[in-house]
């Protein structure tokens, strides 16, 4: 298990990744929103697993960062279609 933990990417590693990808001349939207997914179920992780400290507001945000990770995931299949199609 600590093998696992020692090769996934840190929420710093993938916001230094998210940096680098906006500021190329020529973005790659689905390489943005995957990155975006990544740090955002990291965070989520990170609630969850404090969950007995969590106040009101922190489940509140959690449940936010839920929809948006469904929203992005949602939006990365469409751009792999497009990508599809073309």
């Amino acid at each position: 298990m600590e093998l696992e933990k020692q090769s996934k990417p840190t929420v710093s590693y993938h916001l230094f990744l998210y940096r680098e990808e906006l500021a190329r001349r020529q973005r790659r939207l689905l390489r943005l929103s995957r990155t975006k997914i990544e740090i955002t179920d990291e965070l989520i992780s990170k609630t969850v697993r404090n969950i007995k400290s969590c106040s009101m507001d922190d489940l509140k945000a959690v449940n936010r960062e839920l929809l948006f990770k469904r929203k992005l995931k949602h939006n990365v299949s469409k751009l792999r279609k497009l990508a599809k199609q073309q």
